[in-house]
């Protein structure tokens, strides 16, 4: 205990004033002997003890009268006098939410505008020397600063500078990354302080063992900090957002036609009964839709177009319905090819027409390459074709797609380099027949994880006598072969197999592998893995006429192009982002060292040195925490363009009520408060403690009372 005003403690010297009283005013007795005193002797010392037990008794209540007044006056308070003082140094991390619905406009100002002014007030009340760490929530708690600084005045200025809109607050990785930084703080005195509005999405039940479990790890902490909450905003009930956009992942070239379907969510209560979307392609408006939207409903709208020429295009669905703007758009960047550049391996080369292992392929694959008008009739699909020796990092570095036909195995050189190909968002297309090494792939290759099935044994047989096994005909979910539920497209049960290779089935709980086509033997026929971002699809026969009539079929033209066209579909690096995932690009090897430019949303130009790795160049700008738009101009004249879009589920403006709110602060050991007046008196008292004047002040009030009945009840005995 301390107190706040220690001189008025003299006060308790008070105390003395009813003792000197009684000293003064107490009996002397005269000694008389007188011969029956003897009789009267018992009775007297009897009525003596209860006499000074009374007067005693009053004594002592008038003491505690005037030392409990005293007390009162002097303020004392329950804290360790190391904290007195208002402007002790504090550490502090605040956690700022700026996830996009803090955009939301109440009554008055955007909830963000509220937030930040209450964190700028919170840091300008900070005493001299303190020091503060500033996390933003939305992109997991990236840091303000990269270091905690003490300059509190500068800070509150940089916190009214901050805008939201930067994706969804992840409240648990905040806390996490504030728990390592406020164990490193200087002082002693240390604090967390949450800024949020609370919104379900954010502060779900499910996440609560993750928030105790931090709050728990601070506690144990030698100098446990104190953790508020600071709820800011009011709560929104209206918003209409453009939830998700879809689109074919096949990949797209010039002249195809492009369909583009929108999700489009109500949020609100009201309904929207004429409600515009509209279409856009690389900033301007192509066409636009009116729906109907009820409370809480989702629709789909449809747009369609082509591309008049290839390379980088943004498509974005707009619709301006409400305030909150951060979720009204959506967009995406979509490469279009003007060809798909392949790398076809021949294991086994032969002179002669349609001899070759590959032959019957690179007729698929480019059926136009041949004859007629070229200028009316082009192959998307362009193919290089090479022998085993002809695979190595140079051939592979503008490919999308590399297909392996009855190659035998590859050396340990060969086997890096198609890895970090399929790793990096390559194709691996992998055709077995008579050359291979069972054992190199089941072994060498599945240990690089590039096998989605090992080999068991060859099945059927080429004579007459076997009897031969067909694809199964039926309804097609994966991307590659959904072009053939409609038979007009061909069907690919009409095709014989008269030798096989048996496929290990793959474990039904793993995700990244699907047999997604299957023959009427009950074995695989396509099997695909996802392998970093790449993919990679084993069939379980040739892809020339020795073992199959499979090339002579109408279907195995469409077949070989959807299945390459597929693999090559992945986008690596991805160009749609989230905030705060770095751009990067693959450029040609010769743009090594020089320089691109990167354009961010606020039109600010950000020059980049190209950098020279795995044979190619790479640029990587990792400030992508706005959303929009980013155009990078690489050294050679490309255009690529990077959409940062935020995360759809802040669109869900309902916050915790303050029950639950209460509920969340209580798991944690935190306290709650919703404005800077609450939060000074709770900082008050945790510096200064509780004071103990008023209840002090009830003390003296009714030892007062007790003096004036204790009195009459010893004078009503006296008479």
């Amino acid at each position: 205990m301390t107190f706040l005003n220690v001189i008025l403690l003299g006060g308790a010297a008070a105390v003395a004033i009813p003792i000197v009283i009684h000293l003064l005013n107490k009996n002397r007795y005269r000694t008389v002997r007188w011969g029956a005193m003897h009789l009267l002797d018992m009775t007297l010392k009897v009525n003596q003890r209860r006499l000074r037990l009374e007067q005693l008794l009053l004594l002592l209540v008038r003491c505690f009268v005037l030392a409990a007044l005293a007390f009162c006056m002097a303020r004392p308070v329950l804290t360790g006098a190391s904290l007195l003082v208002g402007s002790a140094k504090t550490s502090m991390v605040l956690l700022l939410d700026n996830s996009y619905s803090m955009d939301h406009r109440g009554a008055g100002a955007p909830n963000f505008e509220l937030a930040r002014e209450l964190a700028a007030k919170v840091v300008g009340d900070l005493g001299r020397g303190s020091d503060i760490s500033v996390l933003q929530m939305s992109s997991g708690g990236t840091p303000l600063y990269d270091s905690p600084v003490t300059d509190t005045s500068r800070t509150a200025k940089d916190l009214r500078a901050l805008e939201a809109g930067f994706g969804k607050a992840d409240v648990a990785s905040s806390l996490e990354k504030a728990a390592a930084v406020i164990a490193k703080a200087p002082q002693s005195y240390r604090e967390i302080v949450v800024i949020s509005d609370f919104q379900k999405v954010s502060w779900q039940e499910k996440d609560a063992p993750a928030r105790k479990r931090l709050a728990d790890q601070l506690r144990k902490l030698p100098l446990p900090p104190q953790i508020t909450l600071f709820h800011a905003g009011s709560e929104g009930r209206e918003n209409i957002c453009v939830e998700s956009i879809d689109f074919s992942h096949r990949v797209l070239g010039v002249k195809q036609p492009f369909t583009v379907r929108a999700a489009v969510r109500n949020f609100g209560e009201r309904e929207l009964p004429d409600l515009r979307v509209f279409f856009r392609v690389d900033g301007a408006e192509r066409s636009a839709a009116q729906i109907s939207l009820g409370a809480g409903e989702q629709k789909q709208v449809l747009f369609t177009h082509t591309f008049d020429t290839p390379g980088s295009h943004v498509v974005e669905v707009v619709t301006d319905a409400d305030p909150l703007k951060a979720d009204n758009s959506y967009a995406a960047s979509i490469p279009v090819w003007d060809h798909v550049p392949v790398l076809v391996v021949n294991g086994d080369p032969n002179p002669e027409p349609l001899r070759g292992e590959t032959d019957y392929l690179q007729i698929a694959l480019q059926p136009f390459r041949q004859g007629q008008d070229k200028a009316a009739l082009s192959d998307l699909i362009t193919g290089t074709t090479v022998t085993i020796d002809g695979l190595d990092e140079k051939a592979l570095a503008d490919k999308r797609v590399v297909v392996l036909a009855n190659v035998s195995k590859l050396n340990d050189a060969q086997l890096r380099v198609v890895k970090d190909f399929v790793r990096d968002g390559g194709g691996l297309l992998i055709f077995p027949g008579d050359r291979v090494d069972t054992a190199w792939y089941n072994r060498d290759l599945a240990a690089f994880g590039l096998m989605p099935a090992t080999f068991l044994a060859l099945a059927g047989g080429r004579d007459a006598k076997t009897p031969p096994t067909r694809v199964v005909a039926q309804s097609f979910s994966h991307p590659a072969l959904e072009f053939f539920n409609d038979l007009r497209n061909g069907n690919l049960a009409d095709g014989e197999l008269k030798q096989w290779f048996r496929l290990r089935e793959p474990p039904p709980n793993d995700s990244l592998i699907n047999a997604f086509a299957r023959l009427d033997s009950g074995d695989p026929f396509l099997v695909e893995k996802r392998f970093g971002e790449g993919r990679v699809i084993l069939c379980a026969a040739p892809c020339d006429a020795d073992w199959s009539n499979l090339p002579l079929r109408p279907f195995y033209l469409p077949l070989m192009q959807r299945l390459v066209t597929h693999l090559a579909s992945s986008v690596f690096p991805p160009r749609n982002l989230e905030p705060g995932q770095s751009a990067v690009a693959f450029l040609p090897a010769e743009s090594a060292k020089k320089k691109a430019t990167i354009t961010d949303p606020l039109g600010e130009k950000h020059e980049l040195t190209v950098a020279a790795k795995s044979g190619r160049g790479v640029v990587e700008f990792a400030k992508t925490q706005r959303p929009g738009l980013y155009v990078l101009a690489a050294p050679d004249g490309t255009t690529i363009h990077f959409v940062v879009n935020t995360n759809r589920e802040e669109s869900d403006l309902r916050q915790l009520p303050e029950p639950e709110r209460k509920a969340v602060a209580k798991a944690m050991g935190a306290e709650l408060v919703s404005s800077v007046e609450e939060y000074k008196a709770l900082d008050r008292r945790r510096r200064f403690g509780s004071e103990l004047w008023q209840p002090l002040l009830w003390a003296v009030l009714g030892a007062l009372f007790a003096e004036l009945l204790l009195q009459q009840f010893i004078a009503r005995r006296r008479k």
